[in-house]
């Protein structure tokens, strides 16, 4: 029997009510305080945050094109199909029997967005309960033709994950990042090596290995430290792009070849306070109520790395959370002592030709000042010139 994840096409596609069908409570593009709610929680979180009024009004004057079907799996799949590809299933009555009949579940997998939209406008009581009030009113042919939608069956869920990585994480339907390592996370969790998903959806850039180590990195601060990690889901982009700098690996304590990196436990143990430190620095702390000390993410890059690599203006960041103040002091005292006379010479030497005879008496204060300054340097020091 062929292994590939497209084995045993054409998979069934039906038309099925959309009263049987159901929102998956695991889809990755869920805010995390949403996932495993109920199906009006997911309805409204798709509504707020995804657009579907927008959807509505298209689907009121377009109906439903087929061309797009829904994927779903049965809500209950009977013990006896468990575990049975499709081309295992495709000739067996018994099977062709559940999935058609008229009582039988299903979750769907991909549509999401879709379904929602359609269960609200088909559902008054349901946009009252919600209190959606925006929402079309389509003529009744439209909302006939709303309630059976095309849907393609597959047994279980695992077997959908190939292609919905394929779909959204190489394809042209791209997901936010979290939410493609939200996948990558449920296709390890289904049994899959990272080096199979790469494979399964063309990653050819380490993308997944990436994004996963990244989402590794929020369930350990998650978990060790019980930290609400919210804007770090919401900002993922910025911790993707942090744990690519060399001087955020060696504070971490992450190989810095990425291949060599135990991406189920990366960060030791000795480091997980560090960890904890570099997301406070990334996104701030709801708990305490303190802001990130980046601006944008070019932050992380210019300084925030430089700043990491000296321990001296790590420890400044965490006592000031200056980061322009640490940054200065990440070359180390010598060099930031030369820098600033080398920039002090520079503007003297630029000064030298502003002087006239009108602003002397203007500037002579300032420059009484410099000449002490310049001797106190001198005697301190002792130095002879």
């Amino acid at each position: 029997m062929a292994d590939f994840a497209g084995t045993g096409r054409k998979r069934p596609l039906l038309n099925i009510n959309f009263q049987n069908l159901l929102l998956d409570p695991e889809n990755p593009r869920l805010p995390q305080d949403v996932q495993g709610k109920s199906q009006n929680d997911i309805i409204y979180a798709l509504y707020k945050f995804f657009d579907t009024e927008e959807l509505a009004y298209s689907m009121s004057e377009n109906g439903y094109f087929d061309e797009e079907p829904l994927v779903a799996v049965p809500e209950n799949l009977l013990d006896k199909f468990i575990g049975l590809s499709y081309e295992d299933l495709k000739n067996n009555q018994d099977y062709n029997n559940f999935i058609n009949n008229p009582e039988t579940k299903f979750i769907v997998l991909e549509g999401n967005r879709r379904l929602s939209t359609i269960k609200l406008l088909l559902d008054d009581s349901l946009r009252n309960e919600l209190k959606i009030k925006t929402f079309p009113s389509p003529e009744e042919k439209i909302l006939e033709d709303l309630k059976n939608i095309p849907v393609i069956i597959y047994p279980e869920r695992k077997q959908v994950l190939p292609y919905l990585g394929v779909r959204h994480i190489s394809g042209i339907k791209k997901w936010e990042p979290y939410a493609k390592a939200r996948y990558v996370a449920n296709m390890v969790k289904a049994g899959n090596t990272i080096d199979e998903i790469q494979k399964q959806v063309g990653d050819r850039t380490n993308s997944a290995k990436k994004i996963y180590l990244s989402y590794q990195l929020i369930e350990t601060v998650r978990d060790e430290f019980d930290l609400d990690t919210s804007k770090a889901e919401n900002l993922f982009s910025y911790l993707l792009l942090a744990t690519g700098q060399g001087g955020v690996k060696d504070f971490i304590g992450l190989d810095k070849k990425l291949q060599n990196v135990d991406l189920e436990n990366p960060v030791p143990c000795d480091k997980l306070e560090n960890l904890k430190d570099l997301f406070s620095w990334l996104f701030g702390e709801k708990e305490t109520e303190k802001l990130p000390v980046i601006q944008e993410s070019r932050d992380i890059t210019s300084k925030l790395s430089p700043v990491l690599r000296k321990s001296h203006a790590v420890q400044i960041l965490k006592e000031t959370r200056n980061l322009d103040d640490a940054y200065e002091m990440s070359d180390g005292e010598d060099e930031l002592l030369k820098k600033n006379l080398s920039k002090a010479n520079r503007l003297l030497a630029t000064s030298l030709g502003l002087f006239n005879d009108s602003n002397k008496e203007f500037v002579l204060d300032d420059i009484k000042k410099i000449k002490e300054t310049l001797d106190k340097i001198l005697l301190i020091n002792d130095i002879k010139l």
